[in-house]
């Protein structure tokens, strides 16, 4: 009598294993993809520790420094959101940023000169 094959449950499918043969492959494997990258751990932009968990949509917490922060669904930071990070560093170094910190310096050496 021939011996049947045991093959190891869930290997191919990852997390999406749990809907069975159903939604079709393509469906199946964006969900576990998009889960593998949720249920990572990612690097906290307050302390640099790799300790930050979702909570819910789009809410992160880091368990180290207890930091909680806006990003995307899936991930903390969104390539949008990197690029446009990008960008503004390159504003502020270059001097041409939006003028609020040009004001706060007058202010505080309008404030050291009348205490003079």
């Amino acid at each position: 009598m021939a011996r049947k094959q045991k093959r190891k449950k869930g290997k191919k499918t990852k997390s999406a294993g749990r809907f069975g043969v159903r939604y079709g492959r393509k469906i199946r494997k964006a969900v576990a993809e998009i889960e593998e990258k949720t249920k990572a751990i990612h690097k906290c932009p307050k302390c640099e520790r790799k300790s930050v968990r979702r909570i819910g949509t789009g809410i992160w917490k880091c368990s180290k420094c207890g930091f909680t922060f806006g990003g995307g669904t899936y991930i903390p930071q969104t390539p949008m959101g990197i690029t446009a990070q990008r960008a503004i560093k390159r504003l502020v170094e270059r001097g041409m940023g939006t003028g609020i910190e040009k004001e706060e310096e007058q202010e505080a050496e309008a404030k050291v000169e009348a205490k003079k």
